[in-house]
């Protein structure tokens, strides 16, 4: 049995069915007493009251068995679940970007050396960034490129474009203008981690008692890393017959806003690089997936009398359904009658799909749609 497939309400203790309690509680009265109910006998407002107050007092037993288990906990009971396997739940993490500071070369020739302290704040209006490392300016190297971390948790820090993060609220080094921006987009900063990407770790944690050697305690430790993480492919490269390279391990991310950034895929490599995660043997390339873009054009024919601009919106609204959830997966193949079916809406006739065309994705892919166009035909069907 496949219990990925297990519906929530079919995981019960007790019975919990009102129509099956109320049936029992008549039948064991009517057993007791020697007397057949009617529905207008007063027992049956008694008994009515006490089936309906044993169903929920059974629906409560059986809530706190699902809570037992991984799959189905949520909230404090899944974060005991978690505590059991030593998973704690990911706490809200800050966004990280690359800054550059630069100077003048002949002002530092004065000077000789700019020192700038790890912990140098570099803001964005109310955002601020906290350098992670020092970095040091010469002469001959007017500029350094630093990690710096968002000094407030969750998805405030991230998205600022380039060259945003540009004031210094105060200069680190007397003598000579220094000038920061970062030179990458900051990522990285989520809330607290959500019940079902905790709970998807917690199924992984078992992985996680070995070193990082079977495919799922790298995937493990993989997601670890952070919460925007939402899928991860474990493989290793291949020689010209097809064989594996022994030693060789190939981890691609995907985060949920698409591509990790290059400080997201560091972090990625230094958990994966611990003494105590991995095989002294494997040699391991942590990197993103090879992006497969593909634009949407389809027409719909309706039927006559259909309400164009309504349909039309129902079908976008299908869309954007469809491809989210296929937005955090890699390796899904790209497969038009999958679109079509999507597409095909109360209203529509048909659908004339001119993009894309059916494409296979390799698992360490990512499927990304570009751009949307869905029109409807000038032309309607009585079907």
């Amino acid at each position: 049995m496949d219990l990925s497939k297990l519906k929530r309400e079919d995981v019960k203790a007790v019975e919990d069915d009102l129509a099956a309690v109320l049936a029992a509680t008549i039948a064991d009265y009517e057993a007791r007493s020697g007397k057949t109910l009617q529905p207008a006998h007063i027992e049956r407002l008694l008994i009515n009251t006490y089936a309906y107050r044993e169903t929920l007092t059974r629906k409560a037993l059986n809530e706190a068995y699902r809570q037992q288990h991984p799959r189905f906990a949520t909230g404090l009971m899944l974060d005991i679940c978690g505590d059991d396997v030593n998973t704690p739940r990911l706490q809200a993490s800050a966004a990280r970007c690359t800054i550059r500071f630069s100077a003048d070369a002949a002002a530092l020739a004065g000077i000789q050396t700019a020192f700038i302290p790890a912990g140098t704040p570099v803001s964005a209006g109310e955002v601020s960034f906290a350098t992670a490392e020092a970095a040091v300016l010469t002469a001959e190297r007017p500029t350094a490129s630093v990690e710096a971390v968002c000094t407030q948790s969750g998805a405030i820090g991230n998205g600022w474009s380039a060259g945003q993060i540009n004031s210094l609220e105060t200069q680190p080094a007397a003598g000579v203008e220094i000038k920061a921006a970062n030179i990458t987009v900051p990522s990285g900063g989520a809330d607290v981690e959500s019940d079902e990407d905790y709970r998807r770790r917690i199924l992984l944690a078992p992985e996680s008692f070995s070193v990082a050697g079977p495919v799922g305690a790298y995937e493990y430790f993989a997601r670890a890393v952070n919460q925007t993480i939402c899928d991860v492919y474990v493989d290793n490269p291949k020689t010209a017959d097809g064989q594996p390279v022994g030693g060789q391990v190939r981890v691609t991310v995907l985060t949920k806003t698409g591509m990790p950034s290059e400080e997201l895929l560091n972090q990625v490599r230094e958990a994966l690089s611990a003494e105590r995660r991995r095989p002294l043997c494997d040699s391991v390339t942590v990197a993103a997936p090879t992006a497969v873009d593909y634009a949407l054009d389809a027409e719909l024919v309706l039927y006559t009398g259909a309400d164009p601009d309504k349909v039309v919106a129902a079908a976008k609204s299908a869309w954007a359904e469809y491809e989210a959830a296929r937005r955090e997966k890699l390796g899904l193949d790209i497969v038009p009658l999958d679109i079509q079916t999507a597409l095909k809406v109360d209203g529509v006739y048909n659908v004339i799909l001119r993009s894309p065309t059916l494409r296979v994705v390799a698992s360490g892919q990512w499927a990304r749609c570009t751009s949307v166009r869905i029109t409807a035909a000038a032309q309607q069907q009585e079907g």
